[in-house]
C-alpha cells in the first residue's frame, strides 16, 4: 500500500508556503503587543521564529531524505527510538497538531466571514467549562465546518488535484502580500517614529527573555507548517533533492515577508492602537492607506485561511494512514482508494476532529495547547540525525552548521515549554495530557493486534 509521487519542487514549496502562511500573521502581532508591550521585542521575536522554523527545517530533512514516506515525525521517531514514543506523536497529530490547527483556522475564517456579510444570524450558546477549557456552540462554529468538508471532499479526489487547488491558493496569496507590502512601505503612511519611539529592551533584564519566550509561543504558531512536506514525502519526486530545497526556499520567503510585513504593521499605527486587537492586518491597511478597504482586506485575509487550511489538511491524514499501515491504528485507515489514490478514512475522520474542536471557544487557547503538544515531542524527532548515525544510517545530505541548529531547535522548545507551563498552566497541560494519554491507547491496540495474530494461527489462547 503505497501512495503515489506525484508533486514536484513547485508543488512542494507551494504546500509548504501555504501551510505556514494562514491567519497567525494577522492577528498574532496584536497578542504579542499586548503581551510584551515593545515593538522591538515583537519584531526580535519574529526574527527568532524564522531561526528556530529554519533549524527545525534542515533537521528535518536529515530524516526525510533517509526515511521519504508518508508521516513525517511518526516515521522517524518509530525508527529512531520505538514505536510507542511514534505512536505518541501520531496522536498528537490527530488531536491537536493537525486537527486543532484546522479547527483555528476555520474559526478565525468564520469570524471574518461575519464581518463580510454583516446580515448573516450571530447567535451564541451559554458557555460551559469542561477541565478547564472554555466551550460553545455558535454560528462560528457552524461557517467553520463548510471550509472543513469541502477541503476533505477535494482531499479525497487525490493529492494532484487538491495541490492544482493549493497552488491558486498559494500564488494569489504571495502576490497579494508582496503587492500590500510594495504599496506599503512606497505610499503608505508610515511613520518610523512609532517605532524609533519605543524604548529599546534591555538585554541584561531576565523579564527581556520571558517576555520572548511567551511571544515565541504564538509566534510558532504562525510558522507551523514547515515541516509538512515531510508528512507527504511519499508523494514527492525525486525526494532526495526536492524535500531539502524545498523546505529551505520555503522557510526563507515565509520569514522574510513575515519580518517585513510586521514591520509595515508597527510603523502603521501607535502601539496603543495595535496592542491586543486580533485585526491588525485590516487596522495597518486603514492607517497606511487613509481609507476602509475593509472588504478588500477582509476577504483577502479569509483567502489566506483557506489556503492554509487545505494545505494542513493535505498533511495530516497521512500520518494516521502511516500508523494504519504499521498495524497500530484502526486497520480501515490505511486504506487507499483504488482510483483516487488516497487515504480517504484518514481524511474524513481528521475532518470529524477537526470539528470537534471547533466547540472551544477561544482561539488562543487552542493555540497555546497546540504549541505544547507539538514541542514535547519535537525535541525527540529534532534529535533523530543523531540516532540514526549511531545506528550506521548515514546520508549524503549534511546540515549546515552540524550540530548547531539541532541543539538551538531543542534549548528553544524546552524554554518555551517552561515558560508556556508557568504563564499557561491550565492549557499546557492539556496539551501534556492529549500527549501521554497515548501511551494506553497504543498498547491496547498492540494488544489487539497480538490476538488478532493468535487466532489467525488457530490457537485462540493466549
Amino acid at each position: 500500500m503505497e501512495l503515489k509521487r506525484s508533486l514536484n519542487t513547485f508543488d512542494s514549496i507551494s504546500v509548504l508556503f501555504s501551510s505556514m502562511v494562514g491567519s497567525g500573521i494577522f492577528f498574532t502581532s496584536g497578542y504579542l503587543i499586548k503581551e510584551t508591550g515593545n515593538l522591538w521585542i515583537v519584531l526580535f521575536c519574529w526574527i527568532v521564529g524564522g531561526i528556530l522554523a529554519l533549524s527545525g527545517s534542515i533537521t528535518y530533512a536529515y530524516a526525510a531524505r533517509l526515511l521519504p514516506f508518508a508521516g513525517g515525525d511518526y516515521v522517524y521517531l518509530k525508527v529512531a527510538y520505538s514505536p510507542a514514543i511514534a505512536f505518541m506523536s501520531g496522536w498528537s497529530s490527530l488531536l491537536t497538531n493537525f486537527s486543532a490547527c484546522v479547527s483555528v483556522l476555520a474559526l478565525a475564517f468564520g469570524k471574518y466571514v461575519q464581518i463580510l456579510f454583516p446580515e448573516l444570524p450571530v447567535w451564541e450558546s451559554p458557555t460551559y467549562t469542561l477541565l478547564g477549557l472554555d466551550l460553545q456552540i455558535s454560528s462560528i462554529t457552524f461557517i467553520g465546518v463548510i471550509p472543513i468538508l469541502f477541503f476533505s471532499i477535494l482531499n479525497f479526489f487525490g493529492i494532484k488535484s487538491a495541490v492544482r487547488v493549493q497552488n491558486v491558493f498559494a500564488v494569489l496569496k504571495i502576490t497579494g502580500l508582496l503587492l500590500f507590502l510594495a504599496l506599503g512601505f512606497s505610499i503608505g503612511n508610515t511613520n518610523w517614529s512609532y517605532l524609533w519611539n519605543t524604548p529599546f529592551p534591555n538585554l541584561m533584564e531576565l523579564s527581556f527573555y520571558s517576555k520572548v519566550l511567551i511571544g515565541i509561543v504564538p509566534v510558532s504558531f504562525s510558522y507551523l507548517g514547515w515541516n509538512m512536506i515531510t508528512y507527504i514525502a511519499e508523494e514527492v519526486k525525486d525526494p532526495e533533492k526536492t524535500i531539502v530545497r524545498s523546505a529551505i526556499s520555503a522557510c526563507f520567503l515565509v520569514a522574510g515577508l513575515y519580518f517585513a510585513i510586521n514591520l509595515l504593521f508597527v510603523i502603521s499605527a501607535p502601539i496603543e492602537e495595535l496592542a491586543g486587537q486580533d485585526g491588525i492586518g485590516a487596522i495597518a491597511f486603514q492607517k497606511l492607506f487613509g481609507v476602509n478597504y475593509s472588504i478588500l482586506t477582509t476577504s483577502f485575509i479569509a483567502w489566506v485561511i483557506l489556503g492554509s487550511m487545505s494545505a494542513i489538511l493535505i498533511g495530516g491524514s497521512r500520518v494516521y494512514f502511516a500508523m494504519a499501515r504499521d498495524g497500530v491504528f484502526l486497520p480501515s485507515f490505511s486504506k487507499i482508494h483504488p482510483k483516487w489514490h488516497s487515504p480517504y478514512v484518514s481524511i474524513f475522520f481528521q475532518a470529524f476532529v477537526a470539528i470537534l474542536f471547533l466547540f472551544v471557544k477561544e482561539i488562543e487557547a487552542l493555540l497555546y495547547m497546540i504549541t505544547c503538544s507539538i514541542l514535547i515531542l519535537s525535541c525527540l524527532t529534532a534529535a533523530t540525525p543523531f540516532r540514526f548515525e549511531r545506528m550506521g544510517m548515514k546520508s549524503d545530505y549534511k546540515i549546515p552548521l552540524y550540530p548547531l541548529p539541532i541543539f538551538l531547535y531543542i534549548l528553544a522548545n524546552v524554554a518555551v515549554m517552561t515558560i508556556l507551563f508557568i504563564e499557561k498552566p491550565v492549557t499546557a497541560g492539556w496539551g501534556l495530557m492529549i500527549t501521554l494519554i497515548a501511551l494506553p491507547i497504543y498498547y491496547v491496540f498492540r494488544l489487539d493486534k497480538k490476538l488478532a495474530n493468535v487466532k489467525s494461527n488457530g490457537n485462540p489462547s493466549i
